[in-house]
């Protein structure tokens, strides 16, 4: 262990449509595996613990704190409340459907107006589906990222894991560096 040891705990809300693949990809990163997940009524709340360490070998605790939101239309007018306080937003898509696309910029749009300042990723789920079912090309998807200048943009797959804990680790190390915890 380096020289320091620092907890901290960092509220994330994960966000998209309905069926995009929200909760599979939190249960791939807390169980190491893929399982299927049914639809998300309202909210489920999760926790997942790492550690990060910088340059100087001081190493940082976290905890994630993973608020999976319900993505049917119906739950929506939860989300401002729940967005609040977030210092971190997950915002996913699924690249084979692009409705789920389409409406990240009212993810956006929800999530930016109630939460103070959070770090953003970009999240183009079930990658591994790219070769026969994708409509949304990478470029798309990085074009979304500049308009709304988002820091980060991944695509993952949670049935091989790519991806899956760099998603997490990257939003981690970004929310340090904005609240100059990490150099």
């Amino acid at each position: 262990m380096g020289k320091n040891s620092e907890r901290f705990l960092f509220k994330i809300v994960v966000v998209g449509n309905g069926g995009v693949g929200k909760s599979t990809m939190i249960q791939r990163l807390l169980t190491g595996k893929y399982l299927a997940q049914k639809i998300t009524i309202g909210t489920d709340l999760a926790s997942y613990h790492l550690n990060i360490e910088d340059y100087e070998g001081n190493v940082y605790k976290v905890t994630l704190q993973l608020w999976d939101f319900a993505g049917e239309k119906r739950f929506r007018f939860f989300l401002p409340r729940y967005a609040r306080g977030a210092q971190g937003c997950v915002l996913c898509y699924d690249i084979t459907r692009f409705t789920s696309f389409d409406e990240l910029k009212e993810w956006f749009k929800i999530v930016d107006e109630n939460a103070t300042e959070p770090v953003y990723i970009l999240v183009g789920t079930k990658k591994d589906l790219e070769q026969d079912k994708r409509v949304v090309s990478y470029e798309e998807g990085k074009k979304f990222q500049e308009e709304h200048e988002i820091e980060q943009f991944f695509e993952t797959s949670s049935l091989s894991g790519e991806n899956n804990k760099d998603i997490f680790e990257t939003l981690t190390r970004e929310i340090l560096k904005v609240y100059r915890i990490l150099k």
